[in-house]
Order: C-alpha cells, then structure tokens, then sequence
C-alpha cells in the first residue's frame, strides 16, 4: 500500500507541474494499531524523502497536511520532526486549524481546557512553516466561529508575518447547512 501511495503521489506532482500547480498535499503516516510507532516514522522518512526528491526535479512543493485521528501529525512538534528531518526546500507545511490534538474536529466537541491549549501550542509552533493555512470552521451560525478561536489564530499568523494562502473548510453541517455557514465564515 505504500508504495502505490508513493506512486500515486508521484503521478499528481506530475499532473500539478503539466497544470502549473504548485503545490501537493500529502498526509503522513497512519498509526497501525498492532505496531510500534518508531518503525512507522521510519518507513514514512523513506517514503517522504522519495516524493519530495520527485517533486523537487518538477519544482513542485510537496505540503505535510497536519492531521490527526490516527496520523502521526498530532502536534505542532509531531509536523517540525518531520520537516526538519526531510529538510528540503521542496517540503513544506499546510496548517489545518482543526486537526491538531484538542480541536474539535481532532478531538470532538467537549475536549477539556488543556487539550484546547494545546492546539493554540501546536498551530503556533508550526505556523511559521506553513505555506498554506486550511481555516476550519464548525459552529458559525452567529456570524463568529464558536469552536475555534480565530482572533487568537489570525494573530499566530500574523506573528509569524505569513503571507500565504487561506481556504475556508466547513465542517459543521450538522450545525447549519453550508450555503449559509461558508459565506458568514
């Protein structure tokens, strides 16, 4: 499954250079419940240093997605490992404000203060590396988004002057149907 995972990568990095893309999102490695986490790392380090390598020779950037729910990307620390280990200019970061361990949508609703905290740690310890930024949104029916804290966000990224891109990802449709809910995010 891995290496049709590498290929597959692969054949998007050349769709994304014929198209004049210049990024691709990849994910780490899932968490096998049965094995030790150090081996998975290792296979990943293989696998990532093999794509980006690829991506490299097209002068597209491959972008670490941060995610959790079983993903070895469950903080901000988790994605700098990774990052610095690869160490390439063609390796980047995609931060997504709500997949970091104590977000709603990495941890449910009633997460607990610390968790929470931890969040904010991780999205302010990875923000400087990010070139993209997926803002996500779950409760905003009120016009202001209840769940996460984008004031407190928007001035991680302001610390850290980024300049990139910001897409909206709406993820509370149980809450408000999307047609309403993306406009007011």
């Amino acid at each position: 499954a891995l290496r049709a995972d590498i290929e597959l990568t692969k054949k998007w990095t050349d769709i994304a250079q014929r198209m004049g893309v210049p990024l691709v999102r990849i994910f780490a490695a899932w968490l096998p419940a049965d094995e030790p986490e150090e081996p998975v790392w290792d296979r990943m380090f293989g696998a990532i240093r093999e794509v980006v390598d690829y991506a490299a020779e097209r002068d597209v950037v491959i972008g670490l997605h941060n995610h959790n729910h079983g993903c070895v990307t469950r903080t901000g620390d988790d994605v700098l490992r990774i990052l610095d280990t690869i160490d390439n200019p063609y390796f980047s970061h995609i931060l997504d404000t709500g997949q970091y361990v104590g977000s709603p949508g990495a941890s449910g609703a009633n997460r607990d203060a610390d968790a929470e905290e931890g969040l904010y740690n991780s999205i302010a310890t990875s923000a400087h590396r990010a070139v993209h930024v997926r803002a996500k949104f779950y409760r905003v029916e009120s016009g202001v988004e209840e769940w996460l804290d984008y004031p407190r966000i928007l001035e991680i990224l302001k610390g850290v002057d980024y300049n990139g891109w910001m897409s909206i990802v709406y993820e509370g449709f149980d809450a408000e149907p999307s047609a309403t809910a993306v406009p007011k995010a």
